[in-house]
């Protein structure tokens, strides 16, 4: 049986960033944007995807790497094709 993390109690040191992205759901536009946190080497510790309406809501959960980098990341992964918006916040 495997160990679950109740993501609910994450530690102090271990904070985490949120990021919310918008798509056009095409059948890339997951891909992309994983490529564009996996070019950033982003540690991923949560990832959903659903369709809505004529879109795709990504939600990207990763380990907190400062202001300024989740800011950079913020911006490349508004730059990916098919993304629409990006938001990003505190876990």
């Amino acid at each position: 049986m495997g160990a679950s993390v109740n993501q609910d109690l994450v530690s102090e040191g271990e904070k985490r960033r949120l990021f919310l992205v918008l798509a056009d759901d095409t059948p890339d536009a997951l891909m992309r944007v994983l490529g564009v946190a996996n070019v950033q080497q982003t540690r991923l510790r949560s990832l959903t995807a659903q369709p809505d309406g004529a879109g795709l809501t990504i939600r990207l959960e990763v380990d907190d790497q400062g202001d300024d980098r989740a800011q950079f990341l913020a911006a490349r992964l508004a730059a990916a094709p098919s993304v629409r918006s990006v938001g990003f916040g505190w876990r």
